[in-house]
């Protein structure tokens, strides 16, 4: 069923304003050291004008939040060079400012009581960090703030589970465009592919069943979720951060996995704009301006647009898509202590020649010798979908340290789906079943919670109470096939696969999630070096499923999940900490009765967090063991179960246990240098069940190792950089075959030219090596599932920022 189209003017404006915008390159460079620019920051506090300052003058500030907490800074107005600026704004601060090229790091004053010079190396890097932890205009590859964990004011270093970030930085360096993109550079997080636009995401040995968008949980829990859901556009987002493992305080259900957090970009309180035009191998074009300021005279009312369009072929044969995207929010101060935000985005995403069974193996399990372009799919497949969004928050500051913040976050979703999967008939012989299906998804969700420091005992601590609501009401119609079609695998014609015709009655299902909860955690200052975070969140969630065959329902009841975590500080640099938290999640398995009760999962987590070169260079070691119970075991009966009234029958009782270390670094070794970097090892187990002692989902590789890294050369103008992911191997035995794809490294590079200022050029190249490999393997030696890795490729952007 086709959807209404929208069209989007201001993308093809985006394009027009962009070409003698990119044409302005003789405009001096703000960043030289001894350059004077007009520098216009008013009295404020001393942590907001240097961040300020930082921003007006092209400066990456290096400053620990401790340091300023409390200062103000005069207004500082005139023609002056970075280094007068500066100065004045530190003015009768206690601290000082070392300028190396465009990079500041402020540090307390030079003293000669030796106690008081010891403290300088208690410095860290947070790289323009505010208490939001906005990495944009930092140039880092680490922020310090996330409050994903326990939406408390927290550092990476004071939370006690496995933390990461991908800033905007490195998803500009590498040109990431999507959350696989992101995905092939976060620690500890993987994906598999069902279908080109279909992922699976995956940590600690679990899948991910839940992102969030600010904080806020969208679910991606049902089967066709991720053909519902667009999120191939990186352009409207600041950052991603994820916590590993169980995340049930804020979450309520899931898995001991990890959870995603996509955070916005937010209006800006000075004017700034960004164009950027790119183009890539297989006729990849995209444009993109991304404009923020004031929207009047106080700066009171401020507002953020970013437009987007891509148009792109593929390395698969016919294959071709088409994506735009509008994004808006506007944010006003409503008085001295409260702000409100309202935005919306709206995304079309378009997909011709979808390929989502990909192939089969030989019945042995081993591949088929086809070229990586080859594809199943058909001209005639598609997958065409329209993503809608309205959110916004009210922030109050009740004083005191007080904080209270209220949010929504609604989405909706329509996507019509024509595509085919292939059964094997014989060795050469494949069969082609099509499916036709329309999805809509109505996601909506509420948070309401507050955070703020108590004194008791003499000491200060913190505390954060919260309540939050969601639903999600996913809705699916499918059309039966009329007729399949036989194709030779060794000889097969991409033109001549034809889509059969389909009833003009569909089979229609209704997928309905519930959740509801409120949590308390405190985090208690026990003695200088220790602290305790002690939580806990009361929730109820319930799931119904609804189809001809099926009418099912489950009422979790009330579900008491704890967390605690204790971080013990053995130095300025060094931190140890434990922690245990919950987290359960209602199953899609289905007994003679109904659905499965839910699976529970515990994550039980020890390591040391560390910061090195004042600060600018963080480190992690974490051990960990994540179980899951409750997992479903296959009945030896009919299959009369499911949504469809003829699947498999399960009962509860297996468990999987998996343990593993997680090793990160992230940060600036030396100043120029940009570095993160991961190496994760888990061996996920049955240990309860009838496949007691076998290893679990092997179809995922047990060690990953990520390494990011960009350097600027003297002179400032260049810089060079890539990453490289390295994955151990994947298989899959069945009864008289066993599929593998073998360990392999992918190397990826980049370097780009900064003519001046504002205008840059950047070259990426991906997959260097061509290597070839199969990122996603099956799970049987029949009906699709193989998906070939991408070949080498090229990308060129030419951005301009003001």
């Amino acid at each position: 069923m086709p959807q209404p189209r929208f069209q989007l003017a201001s993308l093809a404006l985006a394009t027009v304003l962009a070409l003698p915008l990119l044409a302005i390159s003789a405009l001096p460079a703000h960043a030289q050291a001894g350059a004077a620019m007009p520098i216009s920051v008013p009295a404020q506090p001393l942590g907001t004008a240097l961040n300020e300052l930082a921003r007006q003058a092209r400066l990456q500030l290096m400053v620990h939040p401790d340091l300023v907490a409390g200062k103000q800074a005069p207004a500082v107005a005139g023609n002056l060079t970075p280094r007068q600026a500066l100065d004045r704004v530190l003015q009768g601060s206690g601290l000082v400012a070392e300028l190396q090229g465009a990079e500041v790091i402020v540090k307390k004053a030079p003293t000669a009581d030796p106690r008081d010079a010891a403290t300088l190396s208690t410095v860290t890097v947070t790289a323009q960090s505010d208490a939001s932890g906005v990495t944009e205009g930092t140039g880092a590859y680490t922020t310090h703030k996330v409050r994903t964990a326990t939406k408390m004011d927290l550092s990476i270093r004071e939370t006690p589970q496995s933390v990461s970030v991908v800033t905007q930085q490195q998803m500009r360096d590498a040109n990431m465009q999507s959350l696989d993109d992101v995905t092939d550079a976060l620690p500890g997080v993987t994906y598999s592919k069902l279908g080109t636009e279909r992922s699976y995401f995956y940590s600690r040995g679990f899948q991910i069943t839940d992102l969030q968008i600010d904080g806020m949980s969208t679910s991606m829990a049902e089967s066709f979720s991720a053909d519902a859901m667009s999120l191939n556009n990186m352009a409207i987002y600041d950052r991603v951060e994820v916590v590993r493992g169980a995340n049930g305080l804020l979450q309520g259900s899931g898995n001991p996995s990890a959870v995603i957090n996509l955070v916005r970009k937010r209006p800006t309180r000075e004017f700034q704009m960004s164009a950027e035009l790119g183009a890539g191998s297989w006729a990849d074009y995209r444009a993109q301006l991304d404009v923020s300021g004031p929207l009047n005279a106080a700066g009171s009312v401020r507002g953020r647009a970013v437009v987007f369009d891509n148009q792109a072929n593929s390395f698969k044969q016919g294959a071709e898509a088409d994506n735009r995207m509008l994004y808006a929010i506007v944010e006003a101060d409503l008085g001295s202590a409260t702000t409100a935000s309202l935005g919306f985005s709206a995304q079309r995403d378009n997909h011709q020649g979808y390929d989502w069974g990909g192939f089969n193996t030989r019945a042995d399990g081993s591949f088929y010798d086809l070229d990586r372009s080859a594809s199943l799919s058909g001209a005639g497949a598609h997958l065409n979908r329209d993503n809608y969004s309205v959110f916004g928050d009210i922030k109050h500051r009740l004083g005191n340290g007080w904080n209270l913040t209220a949010a929504f976050n609604t989405v909706r979703s329509d996507a019509s789906f024509v595509a085919n999967y292939p059964a094997r008939v014989s060795d050469t012989g494949q069969t082609l079943s099509w499916v036709d299906a329309e999805y809509q998804d109505k996601q909506v969700a509420f948070d309401l919670h507050a955070t703020g420091p108590y004194t008791l005992f003499g000491r200060e601590h913190q505390l954060m109470l919260s309540l939050s609501r969601r639903r999600d009401n996913f809705d699916y119609d499918i059309f039966a096939a009329q007729g399949s079609q036989t194709i030779d695998i060794s000889s097969f014609d991409f033109s001549s696969i034809r889509v059969p015709g389909f009833s003009s009655t569909p089979t229609t299902y209704a997928l309905e999630r519930n959740e509801k909860g409120a949590a308390v955690a405190t985090r208690l200052r026990a003695t200088d070096a220790l602290s305790f975070i002690i939580g806990s969140r009361l929730s109820w969630s319930d799931y119904a499923s609804r189809s001809p065959y099926t009418n099912a329902s489950f009422d979790s009841g009330r579900q008491v999940i704890p967390y605690a975590g204790a971080v013990y500080d053995l130095s300025a640099a060094h931190a140890l900490y434990a922690s245990y938290t919950d987290i359960y999640s209602i199953q899609q398995y289905y007994s003679p009765n109904g659905l499965l009760a839910p699976v529970k999962g515990k994550n039980y987590e020890v390591g040391m967090k560390s910061q090195f070169f004042d600060g600018r260079l963080q480190t992690a070691v974490a051990l960990f063991q994540t179980d899951q119970l409750n997992l479903p075991v296959a009945l030896n009966m009919a299959s009369t179960c499911g949504l469809t009234g003829a699947t498999r029958c399960y009962t509860e009782g297996a468990k999987v246990r998996n343990r593993g270390i997680d090793l990160e670094v992230s940060g600036s070794p030396t100043p120029g240098w940009n570095l993160a970097a991961g190496f994760t090892y888990s061996d996920p187990k049955y240990v309860a069940g009838p496949n007691n002692g076998l290893p679990y989902n092997t179809t995922l590789p047990r060690r990953i190792f990520k390494v990011s890294t960009d350097y600027r050369l003297p002179g400032g103008k260049w810089r060079l950089g890539g990453n490289v992911q390295a994955q151990s191997a994947m298989s899959y035995s069945g009864s008289g075959y066993r599929i593998q794809q073998g360990g392999y490294a992918l190397l990826n590079l980049h370097a780009a030219y900064q003519f001046n200022n504002h205008l840059r050029l950047q070259l990426n190249v991906r997959n260097a090596l061509d290597k070839h490999y199969y990122q996603s393997i099956p799970t049987n030696n029949n009906y699709g599932g193989v998906f070939v890795g991408t070949p080498r490729s090229f990308a060129m952007t030419l951005r301009y920022d003001y």
